[in-house]
Formats: structure tokens, sequence, C-alpha cells
């Protein structure tokens, strides 16, 4: 008896953790599932299509390295407005916006609008280049980039960004990506999991695991077309 009280308080325990996780954490189904969805329908389709491969054997296969290419994207319509930033990946656009000090409330309130240049990093394709982004945020939040960064996780290496800079298109390639537990909580901070280098680099971050702000997830980037 008690091993059935137990199941049934489980089981009433997690639909009530599913339905409070879908009321407060409506990232989680308007970005991240959707798009996980949408990734395995591709794969599901692109092997459907896929035609035959002809055999080869272990001593006939051939590794060839082709060199990367990139172009320039054509300027969208928002650039010619607004600083922009785009995920080609996952169809995200968003204004880059700027604030004058690390004051935590200038930043929020500009986070509403888009994603933030953090005060005292260098312009993008100038230097050390860091901008955030919400990753989640209450349905009752004010703003339309709530999630902004939710997919942020999701980024390989060798994946593109666009970062529309004073009309410029600047395209930066994914290096490598951490998640981290930020100072005070923990001993890292953005400058000491990706250290400032030479080349301009690019560091996308935000809250980490979506809907919790306990670690950062950053991803770094670097320059292609300088």
């Amino acid at each position: 008896m008690k091993r059935r009280r137990l199941v049934l308080f489980l089981k009433i325990f997690v639909v009530i953790f599913l339905i409070l996780l879908i009321v407060f954490d409506s990232a989680l189904f308007t970005s991240i599932l959707p798009y996980q969805l949408k990734k395995i329908a591709l794969a599901f389709k692109t092997e459907l299509t896929r035609p035959p491969q002809p055999f080869q054997s272990n001593t006939s296969r051939i590794s060839v390295s082709l060199p990367v290419t990139t172009t320039l994207p054509p300027l969208p319509r928002e650039a010619q407005e607004n600083n922009l930033l785009e995920l080609p990946q996952f169809g995200i656009k968003a204004p880059i916006w700027t604030v004058t000090s690390p004051d935590e409330k200038l930043i929020y309130q500009k986070l509403r609008q888009g994603v933030v240049l953090y005060p005292g990093s260098a312009a993008p394709g100038q230097g050390y280049t860091v901008i955030l982004g919400h990753s989640s945020q209450y349905p009752w939040q004010p703003g339309r980039y709530k999630s902004v960064f939710s997919l942020l996780s999701q980024l390989k290496k060798g994946d593109l960004i666009y970062v529309y800079w004073e009309g410029k298109p600047l395209i930066f390639q994914v290096e490598e990506q951490k998640i981290f537990l930020p100072w005070p909580q923990g001993s890292e901070t953005t400058e000491t999991v990706f250290p400032p280098e030479e080349k301009p680099i690019l560091i996308l971050q935000s809250c980490w695991p979506v809907g919790v702000a306990y670690k950062r997830v950053a991803v770094k980037a670097v320059l292609l077309n300088f």
C-alpha cells in the first residue's frame, strides 16, 4: 500500500512539475522544443531522400580537406536602423544595444529590446566583444527577446554568426562553447573561461540551463573577414 501511494505521489509530482514548467518556462516550448523537432524531421527527410552510396573498402577511402569559404551576407532591412546580431541556424535576429555603465538595471532594460554589448568590451570586430542575451523569462515579463539566446548551447564548432555593426557585415565562426559557474558562486568569469586574444573574438553569453540563472553558457567565435 505504501509503495502504491509513493508511486501515485511521484506521478502527481511529475505532472505538476511539467505543468509549472510549461507555464513558467515558455522558452522551452517556444524555442527549444520546436528546434529539436525540426532537427529530427530534417534528419529523417535527409535520410529518406539520400541516394544509395557506392560501397568503398577501407583501403580505398580518400580523405579530402576543403577550404572554408564565406560570402558576406546582404545587409538585412533591420540592420539599416540598428546594429544587429543574426544567428542564421535558428532564424534569430536581434538588435544590439549599448549601455553607459555595467548597471544591472540598465542592462536588463535594454535586454527587453534585444541583446546588449557588455559595457567596457570592444565593438564587434575590434577586439574582445561580449554580447549578453536572455535565455528565458517569465511569460508576463515585457519584451520580445525573452528567449533570444535559449538555443545558444546548440551552436556547434564551425557555425557562423553574423553581426551588422554600423552598416558593416561581419562574419564570426564558432570555435568552442563552455558552461561555467560564475563568480561569486564559482571562481570563473567570462575572461577566465575565454581569455582575450590579439585577434578579434566574439563571446555570446546567457544563463544556463534555460529557465535557471545558476550557471552561464558562453560561445566563443572568431572573426573571419578581417
